[in-house]
């Protein structure tokens, strides 16, 4: 069989790929390499859709694409801030290996040239590559030479981008009919929940005063600041200020207001999706386009009473994440392997379309999980923090060691450095097994794969305990 392969060239090869994986036969189109679409939003937490049973919102075109795929239900970012996991996403490294972790200006001279983006990988391949939207990488639009998206347009913060956004989408989209391509399609909501936080003006919508607090989402189960918390989480919270976290004098009341106004943003930003999705039937492309929605990370939304990002908690590190495709060749259910969508996105879509992706990559492929939902990709995953005020780090950072049943969580200061969740049976994160001697032996036992795991990735962080 190896034989076999090595014999073919890539374009067969790609047509013996489509023909033993059904769930992307492209019947009548199958000489025609699949067009990839991202979508993604900012700050959307993985629990913020109705497809995920979230009765307090409505989100129609979320829930279409995943009933016509796979969504990872433990989909987590690399890290929960926008430019080092937006800079993992379009390069396949972590944060730590790209040394983008914290938030960095559009400057030139900062992206080496040695790291490929998604874009030029794309366009290497020979597909039209396009980006529309939030940009906030560290690299100029301008840069095509670097990036490798040849269509850039809506990256600059003005009124109503993620209304516009649709349309030049569709754009790209008509004059790319006839040629392979990848379109990203990257909206700023929820993220306006920061401006309406403060009480200031949203960038891309309005919305009407929030109800009386009777009147919005109950508060989380896990509302409450826990137990046995890293004291450094608030400590750095309280030193950015009210303008990072106004949530700081919080009441109860005010949280729910808080919840409620966030869903109304992911139901704006969800109605553009939809828009989108349309253009892929208006323009006929529809059948032989694999979609790709997530978000760049994801939002406290009143958990441990946390809003914004930037903690390792389930809210603001899980993200949604979804692979469809609209013409029912996906047979639709959930997965629960573990994803970084920071690492595995380009792996993926580079397998999806037979294109070479770079050889130091280490994200799985998942489009082998698509074709083999029983293929066990990854049992452990890690992800990290490091906090910041917004350009100016803090000095404070963080790893997670993510499992099928636990999440090991640890700080590189602070008296209390370590945090230990039974996320079966604890899924909100309020009891902090660290301190629990029963659970000594699973404590060092992910102390040690951190350990582990960071030497072998050159991974420096470390933490004194």
């Amino acid at each position: 069989m190896k034989f076999f392969f090595s014999m073919i060239n890539r374009f067969s090869l790609l047509v013996v790929v489509w023909a033993i994986l059904p769930v992307f036969a492209l019947k009548a189109q199958k000489l025609t390499r699949p067009n990839i679409l991202i979508i993604m939003t900012d700050q959307q937490t993985a629990s913020a859709m109705s497809i995920a049973g979230n009765m307090d919102l409505s989100t129609p075109a979320m829930d279409k694409l995943a009933k016509n795929g796979v969504r990872f239900t433990k989909a987590y970012c690399a890290q929960p801030l926008c430019t080092p996991s937006r800079t993992a996403i379009f390069s396949g490294k972590m944060p730590f290996e790209t040394r983008f972790i914290g938030n960095s200006p559009e400057k030139d001279g900062q992206w080496p040239d040695s790291l490929l983006m998604m874009g030029k990988i794309f366009q290497q391949g020979g597909y039209q590559t396009g980006y529309v939207g939030k940009w906030h990488l560290p690299v100029p639009t301008t840069k095509v030479s670097q990036h490798g998206f040849g269509y850039v347009e809506n990256t600059d913060f003005l009124d109503y981008n993620d209304g516009a956004t649709p349309s030049y989408c569709a754009r790209f989209i008509k004059e790319n009919t006839k040629k392979p391509f990848l379109l990203v399609a990257s909206f700023l909501n929820p993220h306006d929940i920061c401006e309406w936080a403060r009480g200031e003006e949203m960038k891309m919508d309005v919305l009407a005063d929030a109800p009386p607090a009777d009147q919005c989402p109950a508060l989380p189960a896990n509302w409450e600041i826990p137990a046995n918390e890293p004291e450094i989480v608030r400590d750095q919270q309280k030193s950015v200020g009210l303008r990072t976290y106004p949530s700081v004098n919080y009441t109860p009341e005010k949280w729910r207001q808080y919840r409620w106004a966030y869903n109304r943003l992911v139901e704006k930003v969800d109605k553009y999706i939809e828009q989108v999705l349309y253009t892929l039937k208006k323009y006929e492309v529809e059948k032989n386009t694999i979609i790709i929605f997530t978000a760049d990370h994801g939002d406290g939304y009143a958990g441990h009473s946390w809003n914004q990002k930037q903690i390792l908690y389930e809210e603001a590190a899980k993200v949604p994440f979804i692979i469809a495709k609209m013409d029912g060749t996906i047979k639709p259910r959930t997965d629960d392997m573990l994803v970084c969508n920071g690492i595995d996105i380009i792996p993926t879509i580079c397998g999806l379309t037979g294109i070479s992706k770079p050889g130091y990559l280490k994200g799985v492929d998942l489009a082998m999980r698509l074709a083999e939902p029983t293929k066990n990709l990854r049992d452990t995953l890690v992800i990290e923090t490091d906090f910041a005020d917004n350009e100016l780090l803090l000095g404070i950072s963080g790893r997670a060691v993510i499992t099928k049943d636990f999440k090991y969580i640890i700080y590189n200061k602070g008296e209390i450095k370590e945090q230990l969740f039974n996320l079966t049976d604890d899924p909100g994160e309020i009891t902090n097994l660290a301190i629990n001697k029963k659970y000594k032996n699973k404590l060092i036992a992910l102390r040690t794969y951190l350990e582990s795991w960071c030497k072998a990735n050159g991974d420096q962080f470390t933490a004194k305990l």
